[in-house]
């Protein structure tokens, strides 16, 4: 009984036709995209839409190409070269930071290894050594502090965020 009833309603079913828009339009490149769907097209192609009328069961709507403003060009031109640049001056930053992470945590491993060579040796100066050892030691802490705050404000990768704070983890107090 229900596979006689589904037959039925499949053949009944059978002779609807779907009357759908069929839209199209062409980018800037000149690719021509057709779809039913107005929100499957790329953004350049969105506006008022024409309907070409043929039969009564044809219709082909289109969206037309947008007329672009004169200059645009150039705007944009201007934006992607302002964007090269803030990238350079970035990469140019950060070309200089690294020397300087590199140079605070050697700064800070000499310092621990004085402070721990002059109290196993016994010296006579060894407060002096030590003192010395422990001001290189805050230096190189206060310069870890002044790098976080400067990578904190910058934009810059996570990887070469991830590369100065692994470098500086090796800073302790």
């Amino acid at each position: 009984m229900r596979r006689i009833l589904s037959l039925l309603l499949v053949i009944a079913f059978s002779n609807v036709t779907a009357q759908a828009m069929t839209y199209s339009c062409r980018d800037k490149q000149g690719q021509l995209y057709m779809t039913d769907n107005l929100q499957s097209l790329p953004p350049e192609c969105l506006g008022r839409t024409n309907t070409i009328q043929g039969d009564a069961s044809d219709s082909l709507s289109f969206v037309p190409g947008q007329t672009h403003a004169p200059g645009s060009g150039e705007n944009f031109q201007k934006a992607v070269s302002n964007a090269t640049r803030e990238q350079d001056e970035r990469k140019k930053w950060l070309d200089n930071l690294l020397p300087r992470v590199e140079n605070v945590v050697m700064k800070y491993q000499q310092a621990v290894k004085q402070i721990y060579a002059t109290t196993r040796s016994g010296k006579l100066r060894y407060r002096e050594l030590i003192s010395e050892a422990k001001k290189q030691k805050q230096q190189a802490l206060a310069e870890k502090q002044q790098i976080l705050a400067e990578i904190s404000g910058q934009k810059i990768s996570r990887k070469d965020r991830g590369k100065i704070t692994s470098m500086l983890d090796e800073v302790k107090d």
